[in-house]
């Protein structure tokens, strides 16, 4: 199928294309970028396929690319991509909006029973019965000139996601899920999604569960100290300083740049250069006072005969998820049944904040996980077919 592609090298053969490309009503789009030596992705490469015609795009040799942010803007072309975050990322960066409206087909082949985050090569052998080649998996994409083969690959992406889109478009229409894609997708489609707040950032830092709310407020000040840096330079945060210090900078009772250089993970060029900047937030965090302290994400308790009721839980979404052909880890986390089951002893108050009881997940499961704590009805063994049932009691 790549056979039929056009590479696109210069601003006038862009504007041929965008033009072409304008009189689509669906586009299949796809990013090639690299972003292992950089903070922000150093883009590389763009696939956009119409049912009829298909275009690599090479943005390193264009200066201007609006031809193509405006049919990315465009409201009456619907944009399909797989796995749309990090495209969609890049698509905001380059262009300073998203390409709307949308349609991720891994998020419409999770609510289709595919599974959650299905791989693209996954999906086309399982709907298409064929294989992508896998070749040019790591091919350095910034290099130039681009090979034959890897063009090829590249036109694959957005080729074979036309007739796997139009696949999953079908499948949802016809079980009526298409309005579960949107809500899934309200995320994605949020600008805000792609817009970090440098006082949040610390939340990424891994084990910041296992700091107190005062050492939190340390952390917090030194992750967004590291973000500024990361962010001016374009380079990855652990370049800078890596989570593991961060977390057992935030720990220490105090902190100074003659005491750095007996630390792990603190370079002699990192404390020269930012050490007394290291230092500055964290006192700043340090006398950051009682109320300003983060507050820690409630964690689920257990109760008297939590493991249970989880358990009698579980069934119940692993037979609706069985009966409605979806994975059952998409309707539901472990955690939040965790949650929920323990809520369920006493049952005070409101039922606890979970995706599980809101939207589509609460109208076809929420609602029964809800009548079964509350004994409105029960799960048996149908005598007849020896299988497990749902049984009404009101």
């Amino acid at each position: 199928m790549s056979k039929n592609y056009s590479y696109i090298d210069t601003a006038d053969a862009l504007e041929e294309a965008c033009i072409e490309l304008e009189k689509a009503s669906v586009l299949c789009v796809d990013t090639e970028f690299h972003r292992e030596k950089t903070y922000y992705a150093h883009f590389a490469l763009l696939q956009i396929s119409s049912r009829e015609k298909c275009y690599v795009i090479d943005p390193t040799t264009i200066d201007d690319l609006s031809p193509v942010w405006r049919l990315m803007h465009n409201e009456k072309i619907l944009k399909v991509f797989h796995a749309a975050r990090q495209d969609l990322e890049i698509i905001m960066l380059e262009s300073g909006g998203l390409p709307t409206p949308l349609f991720d087909t891994q998020v419409a082949a999770a609510l289709l029973g595919y599974g959650q985050q299905i791989g693209f090569g996954n999906l086309v052998q399982r709907i298409l019965k064929k294989a992508l080649p896998k070749q040019e998996s790591f091919s350095d994409w910034l290099a130039r000139p681009l090979t034959t083969k890897q063009l090829a690959y590249a036109a694959d992406d957005v080729i074979f996601l036309m007739p796997i889109y139009q696949h999953l478009e079908e499948q949802l229409q016809a079980k009526g899920r298409r309005e579960w894609l949107l809500e899934e997708q309200e995320t994605l489609s949020s600008e805000k999604t792609y817009q970090i707040d440098r006082k949040e950032v610390y939340w990424r830092v891994k084990g910041v569960n296992r700091l107190k709310p005062k050492k939190l407020a340390v952390l917090r000040e030194m992750a967004a100290w590291r973000e500024d840096h990361a962010q001016h330079k374009n380079i990855p945060r652990r370049r800078i300083i890596s989570d593991d210090t961060l977390i057992e900078l935030a720990k220490r009772d105090s902190v100074s740049v003659n005491t750095m250089d007996r630390m792990r993970g603190l370079s002699e060029g990192v404390i020269k250069r930012f050490g007394k900047e290291i230092v500055d937030a964290w006192e700043k965090g340090m006398a950051c006072p009682e109320e300003d302290w983060p507050k820690l994400h409630p964690r689920s308790y257990h109760t008297s005969g939590t493991e249970l009721r989880q358990e009698l839980l579980d069934t119940m979404v692993r037979l609706k998820a069985e009966d409605e052909m979806i994975a059952s880890n998409i309707l539901v986390s472990k955690s939040e049944l965790g949650t929920l089951a323990s809520w369920g002893k006493d049952r005070k108050g409101e039922p606890p904040e979970l995706s599980v009881l809101h939207g589509w997940r609460r109208e076809l499961v929420g609602n029964d996980l809800l009548r079964l704590i509350n004994g409105e009805i029960s799960l048996r063994i149908n005598p007849e077919t020896s299988l497990p049932e749902i049984k009404d009691l009101s």
